[in-house]
């Protein structure tokens, strides 16, 4: 077993906390971040047993972790080290994190949202008549703030796949640094909270998804 220094800095260990923090916010396990941070962290792809000992871990724990890293598109896994045939398998983070954020959205989130949406939409349509106002009016906002995530979610998920193709590798770079100007514009709208909602599902998301090139016309 290599000591901790040749698998990673041991100051760049004291940021571990970090990753177990935000994991732990975003809905995860404390223990996912950890995992994830080492392999973010480490100067090359690791063992199951490397992680285990670096973080002092049981078998089962960093195991499962795994299998969760890699269902989310978290992280890699690849043949062994040195031995043909061994069971021993590398892992390693993955470099392209907005891939990993729509592999989230992909897996968790678009069904937990879209489930939300229904409901609030069940909701509206049993709140017609007068009496029921106040509440038409908060399903509505449910109902919208949905949509608005909803846009989020696809354009991240359509930027991701869309990174990965060769031809659009070169403009990746120019359109993030576009996207701040064109959110503040976006939310700097005096248009109603709807018509913003549509605004970015019909302008942003949906002309990225059809023709990306169309966006760089102008550049």
């Amino acid at each position: 077993m290599q000591p901790n220094h040749a698998i990673v800095e041991p100051e760049l260990l004291k940021e571990l906390p970090s990753f177990e923090v935000f994991f732990d916010r975003i809905g995860f396990k404390r223990i996912d971040g950890s995992v994830f941070g080492l392999l973010v962290l480490a100067k090359k792809p690791l063992t199951s047993e490397e992680i285990e000992q670096t973080l002092n871990l049981s078998q089962s724990a960093v195991s499962l972790s795994l299998k969760t890293l890699a269902h989310f598109g978290a992280i890699e896994t690849t043949g062994d080290r040195d031995t043909p045939g061994a069971k021993a398998k590398l892992h390693s983070a993955k470099e392209d994190s907005i891939a990993i954020v729509a592999s989230v959205f992909r897996k968790r989130e678009e069904e937990v949202i879209t489930d939300f949406k229904r409901m609030a939409l069940r909701v509206l349509e049993r709140s017609e008549g007068s009496e029921h106002a106040s509440r038409k009016k908060r399903m509505q906002s449910i109902v919208t703030t949905c949509e608005i995530a909803e846009s989020v979610m696809n354009f991240v998920i359509t930027l991701a796949h869309n990174k990965s193709r060769s031809e659009y590798e070169s403009q990746f770079e120019a359109m993030v640094k576009r996207l701040p100007k064109a959110l503040d514009l976006l939310s700097s709208s005096t248009a109603p909270l709807a018509d913003l909602t549509i605004a970015i599902k019909d302008n942003l998301t949906e002309k990225f998804k059809n023709n990306l090139k169309g966006i760089y016309e102008k550049r």
